[in-house]
């Protein structure tokens, strides 16, 4: 619904339906909730393999270590294939569990820290992004939101204009009038990666990684190429989605804070006058 152009006041459009508003807060929740439990998680063994095996002793392509845990100033490192950072003072800790020996973490757990207790929450909101993702998915083909506000136009893809798009983020300069009633190619770009590519593949590597998932689905395994392939792909996923989650908080800073919240928890957007030459 858009008011007439002619009319007083400013121009609102309903932007969000609530099926809309209760995926987004919910999936926005469930993210957080996930990549908190998950680095929880990742800190026990912060080494990533490929293939079906992975333990200390093998070769990693990402770990973090310490050059001498037996040193009272361990210095750590940060290795990415052949390549390693000196890391220490900025994440690296050693925890000592006696006869067990010594331990490389990312960082200290809070003290109440239960591996179990984690794993059960991050196992829950990771049931809650997996089920809503198909209906939502659903919704979008039927209702025709997929088609009318997602899917890139021709124009849209032509290099003039992803790189207006550019040139207009760089500069930081936020749609105003018609412009800011759809979603840009970049916003779409986006949008569509995180829906259709890294939160699926976020919930296939992680049934990969589970034994009692695997046995029901083997093809999981090949898929991935082993449970430690899966392990590595779900944390470089989560890296990627936590990078779209800070990105996504900017622009809301940037493109209008107030108005962007209002539409996403009442569905209606202040259109913005265009600014005159």
């Amino acid at each position: 619904m858009k008011t007439p152009p002619g009319a007083a006041g400013p121009q609102v459009d309903y932007r969000h339906p609530w099926v809309v508003r209760l995926w987004h807060w919910a999936n926005a929740g469930a993210v957080v909730v996930l990549l908190m439990t998950g680095l929880l998680l990742f800190d026990i063994h912060p080494r990533l393999y490929w293939g079906d095996d992975g333990h200390a002793g093998m070769p990693a392509f990402l770990a973090v270590d310490a050059m001498d845990v037996t040193s009272a100033t361990p210095r750590f490192s940060l290795q990415l294939g052949g390549h390693h950072w000196d890391v220490t003072g900025i994440i690296g800790t050693i925890v000592d569990e006696g006869d067990s020996g010594k331990y490389v973490l990312i960082a200290n757990p809070p003290d109440d820290w239960q591996f179990g207790a984690t794993r059960g929450w991050h196992f829950m909101f990771a049931w809650l992004l997996g089920l809503s993702l198909p209906a939502y998915a659903l919704y979008l083909l039927v209702s025709g939101r997929l088609r009318d506000r997602l899917l890139p136009t021709r124009a849209e893809l032509s290099a003039r204009s992803i790189g207006h798009e550019l040139s207009q983020h760089l500069r930081m300069r936020r749609a105003r009038g018609e412009a800011s009633r759809h979603y840009n190619i970049l916003q779409k770009a986006s949008y569509l990666s995180v829906i259709g590519v890294l939160i699926p593949l976020a919930i296939l590597s992680g049934f990969t990684m589970s034994n009692a998932m695997t046995a029901v689905f083997p093809g999981l395994i090949a898929l991935f190429g082993g449970h430690q392939s899966a392990r590595s792909v779900h944390f470089m996923v989560a890296m990627l989605l936590g990078l779209f989650l800070l990105v996504h908080v900017f622009q809301v800073l940037v493109s209008g804070f107030t108005n962007l919240m209002r539409s996403m928890i009442t569905g209606r957007f202040v259109v913005e006058p265009e600014e005159l030459p």
